[in-house]
Protein backbone atom coordinates (compact mmCIF):
# COMPACT_ATOMS: atom_id res chain seq x y z
CA UNK A 1 0.00 0.00 0.00
CA UNK A 2 2.82 2.81 1.10
CA UNK A 3 4.32 1.84 -2.80
CA UNK A 4 1.77 2.07 -4.29
CA UNK A 5 0.80 5.34 -2.96
CA UNK A 6 4.25 6.46 -3.44
CA UNK A 7 4.41 5.32 -6.99
CA UNK A 8 1.13 7.66 -7.68
CA UNK A 9 3.18 10.12 -5.80
CA UNK A 10 6.21 10.10 -8.20
CA UNK A 11 3.78 10.08 -11.02
CA UNK A 12 1.72 13.28 -10.11
CA UNK A 13 4.96 14.49 -9.38
CA UNK A 14 6.21 13.59 -13.16
CA UNK A 15 2.75 15.19 -14.62
CA UNK A 16 3.24 17.95 -12.99
CA UNK A 17 6.76 18.64 -14.42
CA UNK A 18 5.65 17.60 -17.95
CA UNK A 19 2.57 20.30 -17.42
CA UNK A 20 4.86 23.29 -15.83
CA UNK A 21 7.37 22.71 -18.68
CA UNK A 22 4.64 22.49 -21.39
CA UNK A 23 3.17 26.09 -20.13
CA UNK A 24 7.35 27.11 -19.90
CA UNK A 25 7.35 25.83 -23.42
CA UNK A 26 3.75 27.41 -24.47
CA UNK A 27 5.38 30.99 -23.10
CA UNK A 28 8.39 30.81 -26.00
CA UNK A 29 6.27 29.14 -29.01
CA UNK A 30 7.13 32.27 -31.17
CA UNK A 31 10.50 32.11 -30.48
CA UNK A 32 10.94 28.53 -31.22
CA UNK A 33 8.74 27.86 -34.27
CA UNK A 34 9.37 31.47 -36.18
CA UNK A 35 13.51 30.67 -35.92
CA UNK A 36 12.83 27.23 -37.19
CA UNK A 37 10.43 28.19 -39.92
CA UNK A 38 12.71 30.58 -41.02
CA UNK A 39 15.57 28.19 -41.40
CA UNK A 40 13.26 25.51 -43.43
CA UNK A 41 12.29 28.39 -45.48
CA UNK A 42 16.06 29.80 -46.00
CA UNK A 43 17.83 26.35 -45.71
CA UNK A 44 17.54 25.43 -49.54
CA UNK A 45 18.74 28.83 -50.72
CA UNK A 46 21.73 28.41 -48.36
CA UNK A 47 22.21 25.44 -49.53
CA UNK A 48 22.23 26.06 -53.30
CA UNK A 49 24.48 28.95 -52.22
CA UNK A 50 27.55 26.71 -50.95
CA UNK A 51 26.94 24.46 -53.31
CA UNK A 52 27.76 27.01 -56.38
CA UNK A 53 30.15 28.89 -54.39
CA UNK A 54 32.04 25.43 -52.92
CA UNK A 55 32.44 27.39 -49.70
CA UNK A 56 30.69 28.92 -46.34
CA UNK A 57 31.93 32.30 -46.68
CA UNK A 58 32.02 34.95 -43.45
CA UNK A 59 29.49 37.24 -45.05
CA UNK A 60 27.16 34.01 -45.55
CA UNK A 61 27.44 33.55 -41.67
CA UNK A 62 26.82 37.39 -40.88
CA UNK A 63 23.47 36.74 -43.11
CA UNK A 64 22.35 33.81 -41.15
CA UNK A 65 22.60 35.01 -38.12
CA UNK A 66 20.92 38.78 -38.94
CA UNK A 67 17.63 36.56 -40.41
CA UNK A 68 17.90 34.04 -36.93
CA UNK A 69 17.85 37.55 -35.12
CA UNK A 70 15.05 39.13 -36.28
CA UNK A 71 13.05 35.63 -36.36
CA UNK A 72 13.28 35.42 -32.83
CA UNK A 73 12.48 38.87 -32.12
CA UNK A 74 9.72 38.29 -34.36
CA UNK A 75 8.86 35.34 -32.39
CA UNK A 76 9.39 37.39 -29.28
CA UNK A 77 7.04 39.91 -30.19
CA UNK A 78 4.18 37.27 -31.03
CA UNK A 79 4.70 35.92 -27.72
CA UNK A 80 4.32 39.21 -25.96
CA UNK A 81 1.30 39.98 -27.90
CA UNK A 82 -0.32 36.37 -27.64
CA UNK A 83 0.20 36.78 -23.46
CA UNK A 84 -1.15 40.48 -23.64
CA UNK A 85 -4.08 38.89 -25.58
CA UNK A 86 -4.51 36.52 -22.86
CA UNK A 87 -4.54 38.88 -19.93
CA UNK A 88 -6.61 41.22 -21.44
CA UNK A 89 -9.38 38.12 -22.27
CA UNK A 90 -9.18 37.34 -18.54
CA UNK A 91 -9.39 41.26 -17.76
CA UNK A 92 -12.34 41.29 -19.78
CA UNK A 93 -13.90 38.18 -18.34
CA UNK A 94 -13.28 39.92 -14.83
CA UNK A 95 -14.38 42.96 -15.53
CA UNK A 96 -17.86 41.51 -17.30
CA UNK A 97 -18.68 39.24 -13.70
CA UNK A 98 -17.53 42.65 -11.78
CA UNK A 99 -19.94 44.48 -14.05
CA UNK A 100 -22.68 42.07 -13.42
CA UNK A 101 -22.69 41.73 -9.69
CA UNK A 102 -21.82 45.57 -9.41
CA UNK A 103 -25.00 46.37 -11.44
CA UNK A 104 -26.98 43.56 -9.25
CA UNK A 105 -25.65 45.17 -5.93
CA UNK A 106 -26.42 48.77 -7.00
CA UNK A 107 -29.67 48.12 -8.13
CA UNK A 108 -30.61 46.46 -5.03
CA UNK A 109 -30.07 49.14 -2.84
CA UNK A 110 -32.30 51.24 -1.69
CA UNK A 111 -30.58 54.31 -1.55
CA UNK A 112 -30.09 56.10 -4.66
CA UNK A 113 -27.08 56.11 -6.30
CA UNK A 114 -26.92 59.43 -8.75
CA UNK A 115 -24.89 61.02 -10.97
CA UNK A 116 -25.26 64.56 -12.87
CA UNK A 117 -23.27 66.63 -15.35
CA UNK A 118 -21.75 70.34 -14.45
CA UNK A 119 -25.64 71.68 -14.88
CA UNK A 120 -27.06 69.40 -12.69
CA UNK A 121 -28.59 66.91 -15.07
CA UNK A 122 -29.27 63.79 -14.14
CA UNK A 123 -26.70 61.27 -16.27
CA UNK A 124 -27.88 57.97 -14.41
CA UNK A 125 -30.04 56.68 -11.66
CA UNK A 126 -30.59 53.21 -10.06
CA UNK A 127 -33.97 52.01 -9.88
CA UNK A 128 -34.58 52.77 -5.84
CA UNK A 129 -35.02 56.33 -7.49
CA UNK A 130 -38.89 55.67 -8.58
CA UNK A 131 -39.53 54.54 -5.05
CA UNK A 132 -38.41 57.50 -3.61
CA UNK A 133 -39.49 60.41 -6.33
CA UNK A 134 -42.46 58.49 -7.66
CA UNK A 135 -40.89 59.11 -11.18
CA UNK A 136 -39.05 56.23 -13.47
CA UNK A 137 -35.42 56.88 -14.22
CA UNK A 138 -36.02 57.03 -18.20
CA UNK A 139 -38.17 59.66 -17.82
CA UNK A 140 -35.77 61.61 -15.21
CA UNK A 141 -32.50 61.02 -17.03
CA UNK A 142 -31.57 64.53 -18.80
CA UNK A 143 -33.65 66.55 -16.65
CA UNK A 144 -32.43 69.11 -14.11
CA UNK A 145 -32.57 67.88 -10.32
CA UNK A 146 -34.77 71.22 -9.36
CA UNK A 147 -37.48 69.36 -10.89
CA UNK A 148 -38.09 67.51 -8.05
CA UNK A 149 -36.65 69.69 -5.60
CA UNK A 150 -38.62 72.11 -3.71
CA UNK A 151 -37.49 75.73 -3.72
CA UNK A 152 -36.17 75.89 -0.44
CA UNK A 153 -34.23 72.78 -0.71
CA UNK A 154 -33.31 73.65 -3.91
CA UNK A 155 -31.23 77.12 -2.56
CA UNK A 156 -29.93 74.88 0.05
CA UNK A 157 -28.17 73.01 -2.31
CA UNK A 158 -27.12 75.47 -4.09
CA UNK A 159 -25.38 77.36 -1.31
CA UNK A 160 -23.90 74.12 -0.39
CA UNK A 161 -22.43 73.29 -3.32
CA UNK A 162 -20.76 77.27 -3.72
CA UNK A 163 -19.49 76.61 -0.36
CA UNK A 164 -17.94 73.24 -1.32
CA UNK A 165 -16.54 74.60 -4.66
CA UNK A 166 -15.03 78.26 -3.18
CA UNK A 167 -13.65 76.59 -0.35
CA UNK A 168 -11.87 73.75 -2.57
CA UNK A 169 -14.09 70.77 -0.72
CA UNK A 170 -15.03 67.96 -2.65
CA UNK A 171 -17.95 66.99 -0.64
CA UNK A 172 -20.96 68.21 1.01
CA UNK A 173 -24.34 67.04 2.67
CA UNK A 174 -27.91 68.69 2.59
CA UNK A 175 -31.32 67.59 3.41
CA UNK A 176 -33.39 67.98 0.76
CA UNK A 177 -37.10 67.66 0.51
CA UNK A 178 -38.09 65.98 -2.99
CA UNK A 179 -41.46 66.80 -4.55
CA UNK A 180 -43.99 63.83 -5.72
CA UNK A 181 -47.48 64.41 -6.77
CA UNK A 182 -48.53 61.02 -6.12
CA UNK A 183 -46.92 60.72 -2.18
CA UNK A 184 -46.59 64.46 -1.53
CA UNK A 185 -42.83 65.07 0.15
CA UNK A 186 -40.63 63.28 1.41
CA UNK A 187 -36.85 64.01 2.96
CA UNK A 188 -33.43 63.05 1.61
CA UNK A 189 -30.53 63.21 2.83
CA UNK A 190 -27.88 64.07 0.30
CA UNK A 191 -24.32 62.87 -0.03
CA UNK A 192 -22.58 64.90 -2.92
CA UNK A 193 -19.12 64.16 -4.31
CA UNK A 194 -17.57 67.17 -6.77
CA UNK A 195 -16.01 65.46 -9.74
CA UNK A 196 -13.18 67.35 -11.23
CA UNK A 197 -11.33 65.99 -14.65
CA UNK A 198 -7.18 65.80 -15.16
CA UNK A 199 -7.48 69.44 -15.97
CA UNK A 200 -9.34 70.22 -12.61
CA UNK A 201 -11.88 71.50 -14.42
CA UNK A 202 -15.60 70.80 -12.60
CA UNK A 203 -17.64 68.10 -14.67
CA UNK A 204 -20.18 67.10 -12.44
CA UNK A 205 -21.42 65.02 -9.39
CA UNK A 206 -21.85 61.95 -7.91
CA UNK A 207 -23.53 60.57 -4.75
CA UNK A 208 -26.34 59.27 -2.43
CA UNK A 209 -29.81 60.10 -1.70
CA UNK A 210 -30.99 58.44 1.81
CA UNK A 211 -34.41 58.54 3.33
CA UNK A 212 -34.89 60.30 6.17
CA UNK A 213 -38.55 60.77 7.20
CA UNK A 214 -38.94 59.19 10.32
CA UNK A 215 -35.50 61.59 11.38
CA UNK A 216 -37.15 64.62 9.99
CA UNK A 217 -40.52 63.85 11.72
CA UNK A 218 -39.12 62.97 14.79
CA UNK A 219 -37.08 66.77 14.41
CA UNK A 220 -40.24 68.40 14.26
CA UNK A 221 -41.97 66.84 16.53
CA UNK A 222 -39.10 67.89 19.17
CA UNK A 223 -39.20 71.54 17.76
CA UNK A 224 -42.89 71.18 18.45
CA UNK A 225 -42.58 70.39 21.87
CA UNK A 226 -39.44 72.78 22.00
CA UNK A 227 -42.27 75.69 21.13
CA UNK A 228 -44.75 74.59 23.44
CA UNK A 229 -42.44 74.76 26.47
CA UNK A 230 -41.02 78.10 25.42
CA UNK A 231 -44.77 79.67 24.70
CA UNK A 232 -45.82 78.03 28.51
CA UNK A 233 -42.67 79.17 30.32
CA UNK A 234 -42.79 82.71 28.98
CA UNK A 235 -46.49 82.88 29.75
CA UNK A 236 -45.45 81.89 33.42
CA UNK A 237 -42.54 84.37 33.37
CA UNK A 238 -45.27 87.18 31.84
CA UNK A 239 -47.30 86.38 34.46
CA UNK A 240 -44.76 86.96 37.41
CA UNK A 241 -43.77 89.97 36.34
CA UNK A 242 -47.06 91.18 35.91
CA UNK A 243 -47.91 90.04 39.51
CA UNK A 244 -46.90 93.48 41.31
CA UNK A 245 -48.99 95.65 38.40
CA UNK A 246 -51.94 93.17 38.70
CA UNK A 247 -51.96 93.27 42.31
CA UNK A 248 -51.97 97.27 42.24
CA UNK A 249 -54.46 97.48 39.90
CA UNK A 250 -56.64 95.60 41.53
CA UNK A 251 -56.09 96.87 45.53
CA UNK A 252 -57.11 100.24 43.88
CA UNK A 253 -60.84 99.68 42.98
CA UNK A 254 -61.16 97.42 46.06
CA UNK A 255 -60.12 100.44 47.98
CA UNK A 256 -62.87 102.65 46.33
CA UNK A 257 -65.54 99.46 46.61
CA UNK A 258 -64.59 99.38 50.03
CA UNK A 259 -65.29 103.01 50.51
CA UNK A 260 -68.44 102.84 48.77
CA UNK A 261 -69.95 100.06 50.37
CA UNK A 262 -69.40 101.35 53.58
CA UNK A 263 -70.85 104.85 52.38
CA UNK A 264 -73.82 102.50 51.77
CA UNK A 265 -73.92 100.40 55.45
CA UNK A 266 -74.18 103.99 56.78
CA UNK A 267 -76.96 105.00 54.80
CA UNK A 268 -75.12 107.03 52.11
CA UNK A 269 -77.82 109.50 50.41
CA UNK A 270 -77.35 108.72 46.28
CA UNK A 271 -77.24 104.94 46.50
CA UNK A 272 -77.54 104.45 43.35
CA UNK A 273 -74.63 106.34 42.10
CA UNK A 274 -72.46 104.30 44.62
CA UNK A 275 -74.04 100.65 42.90
CA UNK A 276 -72.85 102.41 39.55
CA UNK A 277 -69.33 102.86 40.79
CA UNK A 278 -68.61 99.75 42.81
CA UNK A 279 -70.08 98.12 39.40
CA UNK A 280 -67.36 100.03 37.51
CA UNK A 281 -64.57 98.89 39.76
CA UNK A 282 -66.20 95.05 40.04
CA UNK A 283 -65.88 95.54 36.01
CA UNK A 284 -62.49 96.99 36.19
CA UNK A 285 -61.06 94.18 37.81
CA UNK A 286 -62.85 91.08 35.85
CA UNK A 287 -61.09 92.52 32.92
CA UNK A 288 -57.78 92.77 34.48
CA UNK A 289 -58.24 89.14 35.54
CA UNK A 290 -59.51 88.27 32.26
CA UNK A 291 -56.79 89.33 30.72
CA UNK A 292 -54.21 87.60 32.96
CA UNK A 293 -56.04 84.21 32.96
CA UNK A 294 -56.07 84.40 29.44
CA UNK A 295 -51.69 83.83 29.40
CA UNK A 296 -52.68 80.43 31.15
CA UNK A 297 -55.40 78.81 28.13
CA UNK A 298 -53.97 75.94 25.91
CA UNK A 299 -52.25 77.09 23.05
CA UNK A 300 -53.58 75.45 20.56
CA UNK A 301 -53.88 77.68 17.26
CA UNK A 302 -57.74 78.57 16.31
CA UNK A 303 -58.15 81.34 13.81
CA UNK A 304 -61.29 83.65 14.39
CA UNK A 305 -62.50 86.68 12.63
CA UNK A 306 -61.76 89.57 15.01
CA UNK A 307 -60.72 93.05 15.37
CA UNK A 308 -57.21 93.41 16.00
CA UNK A 309 -57.22 96.85 17.78
CA UNK A 310 -59.72 95.09 20.73
CA UNK A 311 -56.96 92.45 20.78
CA UNK A 312 -54.22 94.89 21.51
CA UNK A 313 -56.32 97.55 23.68
CA UNK A 314 -56.91 94.14 26.04
CA UNK A 315 -53.33 94.18 25.88
CA UNK A 316 -52.52 97.47 27.10
CA UNK A 317 -54.84 97.31 30.08
CA UNK A 318 -53.08 94.26 31.31
CA UNK A 319 -49.86 96.08 31.01
CA UNK A 320 -50.77 99.91 31.07
CA UNK A 321 -50.18 99.28 35.63
CA UNK A 322 -47.38 97.74 34.74
CA UNK A 323 -45.61 100.58 32.83
CA UNK A 324 -46.92 103.05 35.26
CA UNK A 325 -44.73 101.13 38.00
CA UNK A 326 -41.79 101.80 35.72
CA UNK A 327 -42.96 105.83 34.88
CA UNK A 328 -43.40 104.89 31.44
CA UNK A 329 -46.53 105.88 29.50
CA UNK A 330 -48.29 103.90 26.69
CA UNK A 331 -49.52 106.34 23.81
CA UNK A 332 -52.20 104.57 21.58
CA UNK A 333 -52.75 105.36 17.80
CA UNK A 334 -55.13 103.31 16.45
CA UNK A 335 -57.79 103.63 13.01
CA UNK A 336 -60.97 104.73 13.65
CA UNK A 337 -62.62 101.23 11.86
CA UNK A 338 -62.22 98.05 13.32
CA UNK A 339 -58.99 96.17 11.70
CA UNK A 340 -60.34 92.28 11.11
CA UNK A 341 -58.65 89.29 10.18
CA UNK A 342 -58.58 85.70 11.28
CA UNK A 343 -55.96 84.99 13.96
CA UNK A 344 -55.19 83.54 17.71
CA UNK A 345 -56.30 86.07 19.92
CA UNK A 346 -54.11 84.10 22.48
CA UNK A 347 -51.20 83.84 20.50
CA UNK A 348 -51.29 87.46 19.07
CA UNK A 349 -51.72 88.89 22.32
CA UNK A 350 -48.83 86.80 23.44
CA UNK A 351 -46.47 88.12 20.71
CA UNK A 352 -47.63 91.97 21.96
CA UNK A 353 -47.27 91.23 25.84
CA UNK A 354 -43.79 90.04 25.39
CA UNK A 355 -42.71 92.76 22.69
CA UNK A 356 -44.44 95.86 24.68
CA UNK A 357 -42.80 93.74 28.16
CA UNK A 358 -39.04 94.26 26.12
CA UNK A 359 -40.29 97.86 25.95
CA UNK A 360 -40.86 98.34 29.12
CA UNK A 361 -37.39 96.44 30.42
CA UNK A 362 -35.08 98.58 27.99
CA UNK A 363 -36.19 101.80 29.55
CA UNK A 364 -34.81 101.41 33.61
CA UNK A 365 -35.43 105.10 33.73
CA UNK A 366 -38.68 105.36 32.34
CA UNK A 367 -39.99 106.89 28.68
CA UNK A 368 -42.63 106.51 26.20
CA UNK A 369 -43.98 103.42 24.24
CA UNK A 370 -46.20 104.83 21.19
CA UNK A 371 -48.49 101.71 19.99
CA UNK A 372 -50.10 102.31 16.52
CA UNK A 373 -52.42 100.59 14.60
CA UNK A 374 -53.48 100.82 10.83
CA UNK A 375 -54.46 99.22 7.75
CA UNK A 376 -52.52 99.88 4.79
CA UNK A 377 -53.27 97.81 0.98
CA UNK A 378 -54.71 95.43 2.51
CA UNK A 379 -52.44 94.88 5.01
CA UNK A 380 -52.71 95.21 9.34
CA UNK A 381 -49.61 97.21 10.58
CA UNK A 382 -49.07 97.21 14.36
CA UNK A 383 -46.14 99.11 15.41
CA UNK A 384 -43.74 99.46 18.46
CA UNK A 385 -41.55 102.34 19.07
CA UNK A 386 -39.93 102.98 22.67
CA UNK A 387 -36.92 104.74 24.24
CA UNK A 388 -34.88 102.75 25.45
CA UNK A 389 -31.62 101.42 25.55
CA UNK A 390 -31.20 100.08 21.66
CA UNK A 391 -30.06 96.99 20.23
CA UNK A 392 -26.62 96.95 18.70
CA UNK A 393 -26.17 96.57 15.33
CA UNK A 394 -24.17 94.07 15.18
CA UNK A 395 -26.41 92.18 17.21
CA UNK A 396 -29.68 93.26 15.30
CA UNK A 397 -29.68 90.54 12.76
CA UNK A 398 -29.44 87.81 15.71
CA UNK A 399 -32.91 88.68 16.94
CA UNK A 400 -35.36 86.60 17.05
CA UNK A 401 -32.97 83.38 17.06
CA UNK A 402 -32.96 80.87 19.38
CA UNK A 403 -31.45 81.26 22.75
CA UNK A 404 -29.88 84.68 21.41
CA UNK A 405 -30.67 87.88 23.72
CA UNK A 406 -29.09 91.17 25.55
CA UNK A 407 -30.70 90.21 28.61
CA UNK A 408 -28.18 88.89 31.33
CA UNK A 409 -30.59 86.64 32.67
CA UNK A 410 -33.05 85.97 29.47
CA UNK A 411 -33.59 82.86 27.45
CA UNK A 412 -33.72 84.58 24.26
CA UNK A 413 -36.50 82.24 23.66
CA UNK A 414 -39.36 85.10 24.02
CA UNK A 415 -39.03 86.79 20.64
CA UNK A 416 -38.42 83.33 18.70
CA UNK A 417 -41.50 82.17 19.67
CA UNK A 418 -43.06 85.54 19.05
CA UNK A 419 -41.69 85.30 15.48
CA UNK A 420 -42.87 82.18 14.91
CA UNK A 421 -46.17 83.22 15.95
CA UNK A 422 -46.11 86.11 13.77
CA UNK A 423 -45.12 83.67 10.77
CA UNK A 424 -47.53 81.30 11.34
CA UNK A 425 -50.11 84.18 11.12
CA UNK A 426 -49.16 84.88 7.35
CA UNK A 427 -47.20 88.28 8.74
CA UNK A 428 -43.63 89.47 8.19
CA UNK A 429 -41.20 91.62 11.40
CA UNK A 430 -39.48 94.35 10.77
CA UNK A 431 -36.91 95.99 13.13
CA UNK A 432 -34.81 98.89 13.42
CA UNK A 433 -32.97 100.27 16.41
CA UNK A 434 -30.41 102.93 17.71
CA UNK A 435 -28.43 103.33 20.59
CA UNK A 436 -29.56 105.32 23.40
CA UNK A 437 -32.80 106.15 21.18
CA UNK A 438 -34.75 103.19 20.80
CA UNK A 439 -36.17 100.30 18.96
CA UNK A 440 -39.39 100.06 16.56
CA UNK A 441 -40.99 97.26 15.77
CA UNK A 442 -43.32 96.56 13.03
CA UNK A 443 -45.26 93.45 12.62
CA UNK A 444 -47.63 93.18 9.46
CA UNK A 445 -50.19 90.98 8.85
CA UNK A 446 -53.02 89.89 5.94
CA UNK A 447 -55.67 92.18 6.67
CA UNK A 448 -59.43 90.30 6.34
CA UNK A 449 -59.91 91.55 2.63
CA UNK A 450 -56.80 90.10 1.26
CA UNK A 451 -56.50 87.37 3.65
CA UNK A 452 -58.26 83.83 3.11
CA UNK A 453 -59.67 81.50 5.96
CA UNK A 454 -56.52 80.82 7.67
CA UNK A 455 -58.19 77.28 8.86
CA UNK A 456 -60.94 75.31 8.06
CA UNK A 457 -64.34 75.54 9.17
CA UNK A 458 -64.07 73.03 11.81
CA UNK A 459 -61.40 75.08 13.52
CA UNK A 460 -63.44 78.02 13.64
CA UNK A 461 -66.61 76.26 15.37
CA UNK A 462 -64.66 74.46 17.36
CA UNK A 463 -63.24 77.76 18.57
CA UNK A 464 -66.49 79.64 18.63
CA UNK A 465 -67.84 76.91 20.82
CA UNK A 466 -64.95 77.02 23.53
CA UNK A 467 -65.44 81.23 23.63
CA UNK A 468 -69.30 80.82 23.68
CA UNK A 469 -68.63 78.16 27.02
CA UNK A 470 -66.24 80.33 28.69
CA UNK A 471 -68.59 83.26 28.37
CA UNK A 472 -71.06 81.19 29.90
CA UNK A 473 -68.86 79.78 32.68
CA UNK A 474 -68.71 83.90 33.43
Amino acid sequence: MPNLLSDKGRVNVIINIFVKGAEEINKYTGRILVPGLFILVFSPILGLTVLEEGEFSALMGIYLFVILFVAWCLGAIHDDKRRTIALLQDSEGRYRIFSKYSKELINSFNEVIFQTDHKGKWLYLNPAWKSMSGATVNESLGLHFSKYVDNESYQDVLKSFAESFHEGKRYFRVDIKLRDAKKGSSWVEAFVKLIYDEAGKFIGTAGILSEINERKHAEEKLVSLNEHLAITSSKLSTAAQLAAGIAHEVRNPMTAILGFVKLIRDGGSDKQEYYDIIFSEINRIEQVLNELLLLSKPSGAVFLEKDLTKSCDHVVTLLETNAVLNNIQIHKNYDAEPILMYFDENQIKQVLINIIKNSIESMPDGGNIYLSIYEKNGEAYVSILDEGEGIPENSLQKVGEPFFTTKSSGTGLGLSVCFKIIEKHGGKVFITSELKKGTKIVCVFPALQSNGIRGNEKEVEKGEREERSSQGDK
